[in-house]
């Protein structure tokens, strides 16, 4: 009988899932941006209207829809998570209470302080949050009324917070816009509920165009809305533009789904929609703070943002710190059993490089090894170069035609390791010049590590301009602006690994289906280290200059290719994270010397000194990854450079992905 009491209690953290934390500042932010563009200050009004909208509307809002969507909600998957909450219809009249208990005092308090054009406007607020769940309104059952009703929600708050503030200008391109943009957003989420709206009987405006018009529909309302604003506050509205093109971007990534049956591949547009959410309100507020300026410090914009990127350098030497020490290698002791290690390496028109890796690889100390190599059907003297070599322990195999559904490096692999006879697999690339000790090193850290795969990073031999550029910045995006040994220890999925030198047991790989597990992989070989970690083996990942040294294609034309090819799937395919990748990167690594430079140009000293400060810092952090890469010091002098090329190909490979579906498993050429 108390189970059943308690069952039938509204919990705080139902009340919580209700409400929709991950949208509160959907509601907030148009309400408090409003009210400062009116009133120009932070005051009592201020404070508790941006409280309301925070969490008491989204309550109201979200708890009628919840309530009287139960019997479809029941059956839709994606309830009951961030995305809202799922309250028994026992406790829906103590949610009611909730509700009310949340919403009165606000209300009456904003009420009371309005004027009366702004107490008409609160209460079509409120209004509009009962006709688009609640009976026998139901206009989330009508099509395009359930858009207009649904963008009502978050433009309402923001016409509050004008006439709140007691404004004469009420910004109306600003106003259609966002209604605009409200729109576009219900209907792109509508099309992910597609299957169970329609098996509940529930009309939608993606249930009547289908998925592949509702997509369009919502693509150009967001391409309208980037024009009203771009047009209507030109020069400012251009940047705020851009950013809310992300909004069209996300939406033309899924223009490939033509069908209502691929619905369900719109939940990726939504959780997109959610992080862009954050990302774009981020940098919008800023912009808007920077264009109107309620806090008066205009003149010490260059102050703040070298103070706050040197606190960021700061912390990102800290990082670099930590990534160096706990990827640092443990000493490693000679032992009396040596295992036989197999050297396997496959390579494709690296005749400038072959030469030092097999000499490198046949002049080491270690007694029991054998080199098993494979020509991936080079056009220059590779193979002449391979032929030539007549060290007994060296094998030339030729690769069988490659299965359907495998990427080529990962078929290679696998041919490579079926050859092999040895305990120990140490899997190099062609331009991988292993120091003397390598594999005794190598060996020593699978035994007294007790590690099933370790890989190691080399330093970095970088000689053309295009090495030093592009391919010297891998190198400091790993270690010095990254939490890689942090993510290491907690996301398996994100386990680190240098595709130049791979070691692992040949038992324990073998056992989890080799490269098998990786053949349809865009990272291929260089996946087996997440691939292992997520089959529960245990992994290592180590800095190693003393240990190899990568040389690199010296092809930019290669260089390119390769970081198109991994850019992306190293992300796990996200956009939100690529974006904020992008606009972290060019904010923190790109923008501080380009606008150092203009200041000193045009003579503009106020906060320069600060803001030096903060660039020396930065350099200082970029020449310690040099110097623990042993890379050419001009990586570092040229790293705004490198990054901002690093960047665009980050954005080219999600383009590459997700517009133009390259088919990397189908892919015959071996770079």
């Amino acid at each position: 009988m108390k189970s059943e009491k308690n069952n039938s209690q509204l919990t705080i953290r139902e009340i919580f899932a209700t409400s929709r934390p991950v949208s509160w500042i959907n509601t907030a932010a148009p309400f408090a941006v409003g009210y400062l563009l009116a009133a120009r200050t932070i005051n009592l009004e201020f404070i508790l209207g941006t409280l309301y909208f925070l969490f008491a509307y989204n309550l109201l809002l979200y708890g009628i829809n919840d309530i009287y969507d139960y019997e479809s909600d029941i059956k839709n998957p994606r309830k009951n998570s961030v995305e809202g909450g799922l309250v028994d219809k026992k406790k829906h009249q103590a949610l009611w209470l909730v509700i009310a208990a949340a919403n009165i005092p606000f209300l009456g308090y904003l009420l009371y302080s309005s004027s009366n054009v702004a107490r008409i406007m609160l209460g079509l607020t409120v209004l509009f949050c009962f006709t688009y769940s609640a009976k026998p309104f139901r206009f989330k059952e009508i099509p395009f009324l359930d858009s207009i009703n649904s963008a009502l929600h978050f433009v309402s708050p923001l016409i509050f917070g004008l006439l709140y503030g007691n404004t004469t200008n009420m910004y109306w391109p600003a106003i259609i816009a966002f209604m605009l943009w409200g729109m576009a957003s219900q209907a792109m989420g509508s099309i992910q509920d597609i299957k169970p709206d329609r098996a509940a009987n529930i009309a939608s405006i993606a249930t009547v165009m289908g998925a592949k018009r509702t997509t369009r529909y919502s693509f150009w309302l967001y391409v309208l809305t980037c024009l009203i604003v771009a047009i209507a506050y030109f020069p400012y509205g251009l940047v705020a533009a851009i950013f809310l093109s992300l909004y069209a971007l996300n939406m033309s990534f899924f223009y490939k789904f033509r069908s209502d049956a691929h619905s369900m591949q719109f939940r990726r547009a939504w959780k997109n929609f959610m992080w862009l959410n954050i990302l774009v309100g981020f940098f919008l507020s800023q912009l808007l703070l920077y264009v109107y300026d309620p806090f008066n410090v205009s003149d010490k914009y260059i102050t703040l943002f070298g103070g706050f990127l040197l606190c960021l350098f700061i912390l990102q030497l800290v990082l670099t710190i930590y990534n160096l020490v706990k990827f640092r290698r443990p000493k490693t002791k000679p032992h009396s059993e040596l295992p036989m290690v197999s050297i396997l390496a496959y390579t494709y028109n690296q005749a400038d490089n072959i030469s030092s890796t097999l000499l490198a690889a046949v002049g080491q100390d270690y007694p029991n090894f054998e080199i098993i190599m494979a020509d991936l059907g080079s056009s220059d003297n590779t193979a002449k170069i391979l032929e030539g070599f007549q060290d007994p322990r060296l094998q030339i195999i030729d690769i069988p035609p490659r299965k359907p559904g495998w990427t080529i490096h990962s078929w290679a692999a696998e041919a490579l390791l079926e050859k092999a006879s040895g305990e120990v697999i140490v899997l190099i690339s062609a331009d991988t010049v292993l120091l003397p000790k390598a594999l005794s090193i190598l060996v020593g850290l699978i035994n007294e590590q007790k590690k099933s795969l370790v890989s190691v990073l080399p330093a970095d031999q970088n000689k053309s301009l295009g090495q030093q550029l592009i391919l010297s910045q891998n190198h400091f995006f790993m270690l010095g602006a990254y939490p890689s040994a942090l993510l290491a220890r907690t996301h398996p999925k994100v386990a680190n690994a240098s595709s130049s030198l791979v070691a692992f047991l040949r038992s324990s790989i073998e056992a989890m289906g080799g490269f098998s597990l990786v053949r349809k992989s865009p990272l291929e070989d260089f996946d087996l280290a997440a691939a292992a970690k997520m089959k529960k083996l245990d992994t290592g990942f180590y800095l190693g200059s003393d240990v190899a040294t990568s040389q690199n294609h010296a092809s930019s034309r290669l260089i390119v290719s390769g970081n198109l090819r991994r850019f992306y799937p190293a992300l796990h395919f996200s956009m939100p994270l690529t974006v904020c990748l992008l606009l972290g990167g060019f904010i923190a690594f790109v923008l501080p010397t380009l606008l150092l430079v203009i200041l000193l140009i045009f003579g503009m000293y106020e906060g320069v000194f600060i803001l030096a400060a903060a660039v020396l810092l930065s350099y200082i952090n970029r020449l310690i990854i040099t110097i623990s890469s042993r890379q050419s010091i001009v990586s570092t002098l040229l790293f705004p450079l490198g990054c901002t090329i690093e960047l665009l190909l980050l954005f080219g490979s999600m383009i590459e992905y997700e517009l133009l579906k390259p088919r990397w498993q189908n892919r015959t050429e071996a770079f």
